[in-house]
């Protein structure tokens, strides 16, 4: 017995359908990285750093990488000038970062470092969150809060 070609065009486009809803489905959600992810931080953001009492304003400007890995750069400016390197990587809405700075002129210690985990708002519109800061053999308690 032979099939028809007449059985394989009835066939076809229902196969098609098929094959690509299933290609579509197991597509997914987009994640950390991906265009349409919710929790994606891009461009550059403004607020401050409170350390012991005292705020601080400043700037990050970072991206998300593919896979939820983060860069970027951190600038506080008032009252003094401390500047530095974020790297991190996203998960959900949270951001674990470790900034690395270079001179204090506050203390004078030629370097130290933020680290911590932040929370994201949807969207990326704020980073906000505590982290622990080293410098000068010190460990100080600290907050972000920035936004685009």
């Amino acid at each position: 017995m032979t099939l028809s070609e007449d059985f394989w065009i009835k066939i076809r486009t229902p196969g098609l359908l098929v094959l690509t809803g299933l290609v579509v489905g197991c597509a997914g959600s987009p994640g950390p990285g991906d265009a349409g992810y919710p929790y994606n931080v891009a461009g550059d953001y403004s607020g401050s750093l409170t350390v012991a009492g005292v705020t601080m304003t400043g700037t990050i400007q970072v991206s998300t990488q593919p896979g939820g890995g983060v860069t970027g750069t951190v600038s506080v400016n008032r009252p003094i000038q401390i500047n530095g390197t974020l790297n991190g990587t996203l998960a959900g809405d949270q951001l674990t970062v470790g900034i690395a700075y270079g001179n204090n002129p506050a203390t004078g210690c030629s370097g130290g470092t933020m680290d911590g985990a932040l929370t994201i708002s949807e969207h990326g519109a704020t980073i906000s969150g505590a982290v622990k800061i080293a410098d000068c053999g010190e460990i100080l308690d600290a907050t972000i809060d920035f936004s685009r």
